[in-house]
């Protein structure tokens, strides 16, 4: 196979997130017949279909959504690598790349990154999302710097931080008899049809999932699988079923979604900052001292 040309995967990654061309045309500013030749000629090199093209709809094919997932990955890392090199070329502050999982990103991650680039002005932190077996990876590879994870994930090899504990919500269809509860046990979701996420890419967090309703009882039967949160919760909306999830995704609901808390002591999960101290940078290493102080503050704070 030939060397792949990055404008043909860049075309093909932006219309796989919008599936549809004329967006894909507005956000490249380029023309709709160039992104389709392009991607036209990039399915010739692979030999393989990446998309199903009809006069209304564009859909992936298998082969192309697995592309799809890698080539934005290796996109977003290439395009880290050209920024932080522009940077030390121009003798510019450094960088600090710090990836973050789904379950991390409602969380103190936000407030975390705001107050250390206050309190480090000529720092650059880059965020990457990747789920957290995604992020051990990257670690081991240097690819990133640390990686905001759930703590279940973190090998015996790696450093960690951690950052919070994180109560497990309920999540119910507005309609659904228990989403006017104040607080409901685990053991009154059993025999319920559970939503969740895919395991290519939510393999840990499914294993708190199982963990933490076993704990109660019972394994949750699970009857959809989505990829990401939106999708997710689009599914919980429709009535499709219930399931798990931290705490902190409350405040981001849309309307027809409700989170219901769960009185089960043993319901959340760990959050925490990893790395790896082969591949750690002085200005990583900075952020960690950083987060430490930051996260001890409120744990005092937190205290009676």
């Amino acid at each position: 196979m030939s060397s792949l040309n990055l404008s043909r995967l860049r075309y093909f990654v932006t219309v796989a997130d919008t599936l549809n061309f004329r967006q894909a045309s507005e956000i490249l500013n380029v023309a709709q017949p160039a992104i389709s030749r392009s991607i036209q000629m990039l399915e010739t090199d692979l030999g393989f279909k990446l998309l199903d093209r009809t006069t209304r709809r564009v859909n992936l094919t298998v082969a192309g959504a697995a592309l799809a997932d890698d080539a934005r990955e290796a996109l977003q890392l290439l395009e880290r690598s050209v920024r932080h090199s522009r940077r030390l070329a121009s003798g510019q502050a450094g960088e600090v790349i710090l990836a973050y999982s789904a379950q991390a990103a409602q969380g103190p991650m936000a407030d975390l990154v705001v107050e250390f680039r206050h309190s480090h002005p000529g720092t650059a932190v880059s965020l990457y999302q990747m789920s957290s077996d995604e992020q051990s990876k990257a670690l081991k590879a240097g690819q990133i710097d640390l990686g905001l994870m759930l703590s279940a994930a973190c090998d015996a090899s790696m450093n960690h931080l951690l950052v919070c504990h994180e109560p497990f919500v309920a999540l119910v269809p507005e309609s659904h008899p228990l989403a006017h509860r104040d607080a409901i046990a685990l053991r009154e979701l059993q025999g319920l049809d559970f939503v969740a996420g895919t395991p290519k890419r939510w393999s840990t967090f499914l294993s708190l999932l199982n963990e933490v309703c076993q704990g109660a009882g019972f394994l949750p039967t699970v009857v959809e699988e989505a990829s990401d949160v939106p999708v997710l919760i689009r599914l919980i909306a429709q009535g499709r079923g219930v399931t798990l999830y931290g705490a902190s995704i409350t405040t981001m609901l849309p309307p027809g979604v409700v989170a219901v808390p769960i009185s089960d002591r043993h319901a959340f999960f760990d959050i925490g900052v990893v790395w790896d101290n082969k591949h750690i940078s002085p200005l990583a290493g900075e952020f960690v001292a950083f987060l430490n102080t930051m996260v001890g503050a409120r744990r005092a704070a937190d205290c009676p």
